[in-house]
C-alpha cells in the first residue's frame, strides 16, 4: 500500500476541503524495496520525510525533500519519484503554497501514467489532489481536466463492476468541486448534472453532513439561475456549424445548447453540437475563439465514451496541442498523458498522439520544465513502441516502418539523455545513451545508409515543434559511424556531424572538443585520405576553444588553412580561413593583410561562395569604417545583404548575420531608424519563441535592444530591456551569460540617459554576475572594462565615459 492509498479519505478542496486527514501520521510509511539503480540512503531519507511529516515538521520535511529531488531525479526510477512528489504535494498543502502543492501532484499523476495502467488508484488520487490544489479561484482550466479525469475514472469502472468505496468517495468530491466550478462559470444547467450526482452519493454516506449542507445551498443557487435562464431558446442545431466568421454570442448560445443536452441525459446530442462547431479547425490547430468548445467536447466525450475510442483521442490532442502552445504545459501534460496511457494500455499505435507528447515535452523544455519534458518524451517513447514484440528490442528489423518506430525511439532516448545532462542528471544521461548502444550492436552496418535515410535525411529542414531534433538524428548516425572502418568516408562525415551537433545544437563545448580533439588524433596517425574531414574538424575545434584558448584556436586555423592552401580550386575555403585566421588576430595590421589576402583570391576570378563573398564585404565595411570612410563601408555592408537577397536567401538563415552587422554600422552611424528596419525585417523576423528557444527569442530582441542602449537609449529601451530581464531570469535556466549580457545594455542605456545612480548600480550588478568561460570573447573584455569605468566613475549628469 502506498501513502497516497493511506490518504484516500483527504478531501475536499474550495467547496469541501478540509484539512487533509491524518491517518497516514500513524500509519507506517510504505516500504517498497529499493530497485538495485536507487541508493539505500535515498530511500532513508524518503522515510525521514514521512516521518517529519507525521511529526508536523513540514518545513523541515521540505528542505529534506528539495535536496533529495535531484539525486532521485538522477536515478531515475519512476516509484521512488512518485513517493517524492506524493510527499511534495502534501508538504505544499501543509505549508498552504499550493505552487508547491500543483507541482508535487502533477508530476505525481504524470509519473503514475509512465508505470501504470489507466486509472490506477494513485493515478486517480494524484488528479484529484491535483483539482483540489487549484482551488475554487482559479480560473486555469487544468483543475475542470483533473476532475474530469477522475470522473472518467469512476464511470469506466462502473461499466465493469461495482467501483471501491475509496474511488466513489472521490467520484462525490470530484463531482461536487466540478459542479461548483462550471456554477462559477455561469453554466447552472451543466453544474446541476454534477452537483446532483454528488448529492446522490452524499446519500450514501460519502460526503459528511456538514458538507452536505454546503453541497444543498450550492444546488439550490444552481436551480434557481437555471431557472432564471430558462426562457432564453436554445440555439438550434443547424446554427452550430464552425466558421471563421461566428459572433461569440451564437458560440456561446450553442455550447448552452450542448449544456441543456447533458443535463437531460442526451450526451450524443451535446457531443454534436460542439463537434460541429470546431469542424472546420484542422487537427492540432486550434485557435483560442474555438477553444471553449472543444475543451467542452473533450469533458462530454471523457465521461461519455470508452478511454480507446479514437474520437476521445483526437479531442485530447487538440486541447493538449492548444495548452501547450499557450504555454499552460502543465495542463497539457495532464491531458496528453492520460491520451497516451490510453493508447499504450490497448496495444494502439497512434502517430499523431505520439507526436502531441513531443510538442507537449518541447514546449516545457522551452518553458523551463525539463523533468515535465522528459516525462512526456518517455510517454511518447511508448506510443511509438505500442503494439510491437519485444518493444525495446533489435535495430536490425527489416520492415521499414517498425524499423522507422525504433528508431524513433531510439532518437528519443538521445534527446531525454541532452536533457538531462541540462539539468546536469548525469546518471539518468549515462543510462540512456546505454541503452542506445545496446540496441545499435544490433545494427547491421550494410544498412547504414538506409538508417541514415530514417533518421538524418528524415528529420533534415524540419522546422517544426519536433521532438526528437535533427541533432539527435545526427548524434545517433555519429554514435553507429564509430562502428565503421576509418578507411570509410562516412565515418568522419558522420562523426564531424557529431562534434557539430554537441556544439550547435546542445551546447555541450566541453564534450564537443574532447571528440574533436579525439577524432583529429585518430585522423592524424592515419591522414590517407581524410584532409576534408580534418580540415572541417579542425575548423569546428578552432571554433570551440576560441573563447578560452585563443592561441590554440589560431594554432587550428593556420592548420587548416595550409592543408587547403596546397589544394587547387579551394578559394571559397581559402577565403573563409583567412577570415577565420583574421578573427584570432588582435593586431590590426594582421588583421588587414589577412583581409586583402582574402580580396585578392575574390577579385582573382575562381569560383568563389556565395556566403564567402557576402562575408568578406562585411568584413572589409568594418575596416573601411574604421577607417572613416562610411560610404565605402556602407555601399560594402548594403550589397552583402543585397547580394543574399537578390540570391533568393533573404528568408534564410543566411541572412541572419549580415543583417546583424549591417544594423550596427547603420547605429554607429546615427541611422536607428534604419537599424531598427533592418533588424526586425532579416533577424526578428525570423525569430521563433517555441522553435528556437525562449534563450534565442530573448537573445534575438537583447541584440536590437544593445543597439539601441548603445546609441540612442530612450524609455522604451529602458522599458524593453526590464521585460527581457525578466523573462530571462523567469524562463531560462541554461544560459548563465543572458542576464549579465541584458544588465550590461541596461547600465549602458541608464548612462546614456543620464540616470548615473541606476547605471552605476546596474554595471555593479552586470560585473558580479557569474558568467561561464566561453562567454570571455574580446568583446565580452571590452565591454567589461567598460562597466569598471563607469562604476568608477562620478556619474551625476557626466558623459566622460565614451559610449561604445
Amino acid at each position: 500500500m502506498s501513502l497516497r492509498r493511506c490518504l484516500a479519505p483527504v478531501l475536499v478542496a474550495s467547496l469541501l476541503i478540509a484539512s487533509p486527514a491524518k491517518a497516514w501520521a500513524s500509519a507506517a510509511a510504505p516500504q517498497s524495496p529499493a530497485p538495485e539503480t536507487q541508493g539505500a540512503a535515498l530511500v532513508d531519507q524518503l522515510d525521514d520525510a514521512y516521518r517529519l511529516l507525521g511529526a508536523d515538521r513540514p518545513g523541515e520535511a521540505r528542505a529534506l525533500l528539495e535536496a533529495l529531488r535531484r539525486p532521485l531525479e538522477d536515478a531515475g526510477d519512476p516509484h521512488q519519484l512518485i513517493r517524492l512528489y506524493d510527499l511534495i504535494g502534501y508538504v505544499g498543502h501543509e505549508l498552504k503554497d499550493r505552487a508547491i502543492e500543483i507541482d508535487g501532484n502533477a508530476h505525481s499523476a504524470i509519473l503514475n501514467y509512465q508505470v501504470a495502467p489507466l486509472d490506477a488508484p494513485d493515478t486517480v488520487l494524484a488528479e484529484f489532489s491535483l483539482a483540489a490544489a487549484y482551488g475554487s479561484r482559479d480560473g486555469r482550466d487544468g483543475q475542470v481536466f483533473a476532475l474530469a479525469h477522475v470522473l472518467a475514472a469512476a464511470q469506466r469502472a462502473r461499466r465493469v463492476g461495482p467501483p471501491s468505496s475509496d474511488l466513489e468517495e472521490l467520484e462525490a468530491q470530484a463531482a461536487a468541486l466540478m459542479g461548483q466550478r462550471l456554477q462559477g462559470d455561469g453554466r447552472p444547467e451543466f453544474a446541476l448534472v454534477f452537483l446532483r450526482r454528488a448529492r446522490m452519493l452524499a446519500d450514501q454516506g460519502l460526503i459528511n453532513a456538514g458538507d452536505v449542507r454546503k453541497l444543498d445551498r450550492l444546488i439550490g443557487e444552481a436551480e434557481g439561475d437555471a431557472e432564471a435562464r430558462r426562457d432564453l431558446l436554445p440555439a438550434r442545431l443547424e446554427d452550430c456549424t464552425g466558421h471563421a466568421g461566428l459572433e461569440s454570442a451564437q458560440m456561446a448560445a450553442c455550447r448552452r445548447s450542448a449544456d441543456l443536452a447533458v443535463a437531460r441525459g442526451d450526451a450524443a446530442a451535446a457531443d454534436a453540437i460542439l463537434d460541429r462547431l470546431i469542424s472546420d479547425v484542422p487537427r492540432a490547430s486550434l485557435r483560442a475563439d474555438r477553444y471553449d468548445a472543444a475543451r467542452d467536447l473533450l469533458v462530454v466525450r471523457l465521461l461519455h465514451r470508452q478511454a480507446s475510442d479514437p474520437q476521445l483521442r483526437v479531442s485530447a490532442e487538440l486541447i493538449a496541442n492548444y495548452l501547450a502552445y499557450t504555454g499552460e504545459v502543465t495542463s497539457a501534460a495532464m491531458v496528453g498523458a492520460r491520451a497516451a496511457r490510453s493508447a499504450i494500455d490497448g496495444g494502439t499505435y497512434d502517430l499523431q498522439l505520439a507526436q502531441t507528447c513531443g510538442h507537449i515535452a518541447r514546449r516545457a523544455l522551452r518553458a523551463g520544465a525539463p523533468d515535465l519534458a522528459r516525462r512526456m518524451i518517455a510517454l511518447q517513447r511508448e506510443v511509438l513502441l505500442a503494439g510491437l514484440a519485444e518493444a525495446g528490442g533489435s535495430l536490425s528489423v527489416a520492415d521499414p516502418p517498425v524499423l522507422q518506430r525504433r528508431l524513433t525511439a531510439a532518437l528519443l532516448r538521445i534527446e531525454s539523455a541532452r536533457i538531462a545532462v541540462g539539468s546536469t542528471l548525469l546518471r539518468f544521461a549515462e543510462a540512456q545513451w546505454a541503452e542506445v548502444e545496446r540496441q545499435m550492436v544490433t545494427i547491421d552496418l550494410a544498412a547504414f545508409d538506409t538508417i541514415e535515410r530514417l533518421t538524418v535525411v528524415e528529420y533534415a529542414g524540419v522546422e517544426d515543434f519536433v521532438v526528437p531534433s535533427y541533432a539527435a538524428a545526427v548524434e545517433f548516425m555519429g554514435r553507429l559511424a564509430r562502428r565503421l572502418p576509418a578507411s570509410d568516408p562516412r565515418h568522419d562525415e558522420a562523426l564531424g556531424g557529431w562534434v557539430n551537433a554537441l556544439e550547435v545544437w546542445w551546447g555541450d563545448s566541453a564534450r564537443a572538443d574532447a571528440l574533436a580533439e579525439e577524432a583529429i588524433r585518430e585522423i592524424r596517425a592515419a591522414p590517407e585520405g581524410r584532409d576534408e574531414a580534418l580540415v572541417n574538424l579542425l575548423v569546428v575545434r578552432s571554433g570551440i576553444v576560441a573563447p578560452t584558448n585563443p592561441a590554440l584556436s589560431a594554432r587550428l586555423t593556420r592548420e587548416a588553412y595550409e592543408i587547403v592552401a596546397a589544394r587547387p580550386g579551394e578559394e571559397t575555403r581559402r577565403i573563409e580561413l583567412l577570415l577565420d585566421m583574421a578573427l584570432d588576430q588582435a593586431d590590426s595590421s594582421l588583421v588587414r593583410a589577412l583581409v586583402a589576402e582574402a580580396a585578392k583570391l575574390a577579385e582573382a576570378g575562381g569560383q568563389v561562395g556565395l556566403g564567402a563573398r557576402v562575408r568578406l564585404d562585411l568584413k572589409r565595411a568594418f575596416i573601411a569604417f574604421d577607417d572613416g570612410d562610411t560610404d565605402l563601408a556602407l555601399r560594402l555592408g548594403e550589397g552583402a545583404l543585397a547580394r543574399l537577397v537578390a540570391a533568393g536567401k533573404g528568408g534564410t538563415w543566411m541572412v541572419v548575420t549580415p543583417a546583424r552587422d549591417l544594423a550596427g554600422l547603420y547605429a554607429a552611424l546615427g541611422r536607428m531608424d534604419d537599424a531598427r528596419k533592418t533588424y526586425e525585417t532579416h533577424v526578428l523576423a525570423r525569430s521563433n519563441t517555441m522553435v528556437d528557444g525562449e534563450e534565442k527569442a530573448i537573445s534575438d530582441r537583447l541584440g536590437l535592444a544593445n543597439l539601441e542602449a548603445y546609441y540612442a537609449p530612450d524609455g522604451n529601451t529602458v522599458r524593453t530591456l526590464s521585460t527581457l530581464l525578466e523573462r530571462a531570469r523567469l524562463r531560462v535556466r541554461a544560459d548563465r551569460d543572458l542576464v549579465p549580457r541584458i544588465l550590461r545594455a541596461q547600465a549602458f542605456a541608464y548612462h546614456g540617459l543620464g540616470d548615473g545612480a541606476r547605471a552605476r548600480r546596474v554595471a555593479r550588478d552586470a560585473l558580479s554576475a557569474p558568467r561561464p568561460p566561453t562567454s570571455d570573447t574580446e568583446t565580452e573584455r571590452e565591454d567589461r572594462k567598460l562597466l569598471e569605468a563607469l562604476v568608477g566613475a562620478d556619474w551625476q549628469g557626466s558623459r566622460l565615459v565614451v559610449q561604445p
